[in-house]
């Protein structure tokens, strides 16, 4: 018996600590992690690039989440301005543009960016009255380059042609590019490599008319004759419908679709496929930098040098707020994505 009541006295008073604690983390609650239910975590905008990763996570989380591409996402995020039909409050956002970290959130409260997933911006395209090598359709930087900055217009071009080992991937067949009309972090790597690797002391020899002068962000200043399309999605759907299409779309979304995508020239030399481990070999060229207070990011992405390196790569970012815990769907995204198409990070 007094074996017994000593341990009802214990009892007792691990239950009056787990109080007097739990009462002290109410009270401190501004310096404390909030834990969000192990499986609801709330409601999301931002980047089309995960659309296919959060898609799968829907099975093992309760969450609500709308691609409105990058630049909307974080306006969502910041203001606390939902995309119609998302309801409040934002908990979380994805861009594949970092923050600078000067941004404020409506209320103060403060906030984390951590790198996700790699993301391989492809350049897929629609096969109609095209002539495709067994190995692949093969574009040159200068090629790529002449496309996105509408001076190459047709198929039969012969920088095209000479990809290709001197073959005709097509008689004629004009060139319908397809790119982003909302602000889209997709168009923020795919330029900032374009800035990079289309300039004549990163591709010596390139075509003055192929030079990009387009300049660097979410949006740019595209050709008037480029198709305009909303979303990863609108790109893929535009690309299957017209003959001759080609755009900018990353690969998780390309393989949704079904959609073939260009071999690129890297930085070494190599014609690469995208591919997760090629999109890996890219982020791991890049370097790791914490800035703000818990912000992080990876630079030096605009043209990785490594041998294997897919060249239109880069990291897409996951904000939440710092007073919530998201560990368990962060590690459950990290650990899903290379199976979706995507590239892994540190």
């Amino acid at each position: 018996m007094a074996f017994y009541r000593n341990r009802q006295l214990t009892h007792l008073a691990s239950s009056v600590s787990v109080f007097a604690i739990t009462i002290g983390l109410v009270a401190g609650q501004s310096a404390t992690l909030i834990s969000l239910a192990a499986t609801s975590i709330g409601n999301g905008a931002g980047a089309s690039t995960v659309s296919t990763l959060f898609a799968a996570l829907k099975s093992s989380f309760t969450f609500t989440y709308t691609a409105t591409g990058s630049g909307a996402g974080l306006k969502a995020f910041f203001a606390q301005t939902p995309p119609a039909g998302t309801p409040k409050p934002i908990t979380f956002a994805d861009s594949d543009d970092p923050v600078a970290g000067t941004e404020k959130v409506t209320g103060g409260r403060g906030y984390v960016q951590v790198p996700l997933v790699g993301v391989g911006i492809t350049l897929a395209f629609n096969t109609s009255g095209l002539t495709v090598p067994a190995s692949g359709l093969k574009l040159s930087r200068a090629s790529y380059c002449g496309i996105l900055n509408g001076s190459i217009t047709n198929w039969n071009d012969k920088s095209i042609s000479l990809d290709n080992g001197g073959g005709q991937v097509a008689l004629n067949v004009p060139i319908k590019v397809v790119r982003r009309t909302d602000a889209s972090g997709s168009t923020f790597i795919l330029s900032s490599h374009l800035n990079t690797a289309c300039k004549p002391a990163a591709t010596p020899g390139i075509p003055a008319a192929n030079v990009w002068n387009r300049g660097v962000g979410t949006t740019v200043s595209w050709p008037s004759t480029f198709i305009s399309a909303m979303g990863g999605g609108g790109v893929a759907t535009a690309i299957t419908s017209n003959k001759g299409a080609i755009g900018y779309v990353d690969n998780a979304t390309r393989l949704t679709n079904k959609l073939p995508a260009a071999l690129l020239l890297n930085k070494a030399g190599k014609y690469i496929a995208v591919s997760p481990d090629s999109i890996t070999a890219a982020i791991k060229d890049g370097k790791v930098v914490t800035y703000g207070t818990k912000l992080t990011r990876i630079d030096d992405l605009t043209d990785p040098k490594s041998a294997g390196a897919y060249p239109i790569s880069g990291a897409t970012y996951f904000l939440y707020y710092s007073d919530l815990d998201f560990k368990g769907f962060i590690a459950a995204a990290k650990a899903k994505a290379p199976s979706l198409g995507y590239g892994s990070v540190p």
